[in-house]
């Protein structure tokens, strides 16, 4: 069994698919949820009678919801990254793995 320096992994080309898809996403991700969460601290700061607004004629009100929202949609971008993680990265790591012979 020969072995691979990490300096020749580094140098693979699924590496370094590997590596720019990993960096692209988790910025991506990161600045969404980083502008969703401070577009909901900035509105309680800047319009909380609005936030304050009962939906209806129930005692749930505007601010509930968006801080409801912000929780699901927080939700679902972990799971958009546990898909991608299994579909996408995975498959790399498996092939670098096969082609560094593990």
């Amino acid at each position: 069994m020969t072995t691979i320096s990490r300096d020749q992994i580094q140098h693979l080309p699924e590496y370094q698919t590997l590596i720019h898809a990993r960096r692209r996403l988790t910025w991506l991700l990161a600045a969404t949820v980083i502008v969703v969460y401070f577009s909901l601290i900035l509105s309680i700061a800047f319009a909380p009678e609005y936030l304050g607004t009962p939906i209806g004629s129930g005692v749930t009100s505007i601010g509930i919801v968006l801080g409801m929202g912000m929780i699901l949609f927080c939700f679902l971008v972990t799971g958009f990254y546990v898909y991608y993680a299994n579909h996408v990265l995975e498959p790399l790591t498996a092939r670098i793995a096969q082609k560094v012979g593990q």
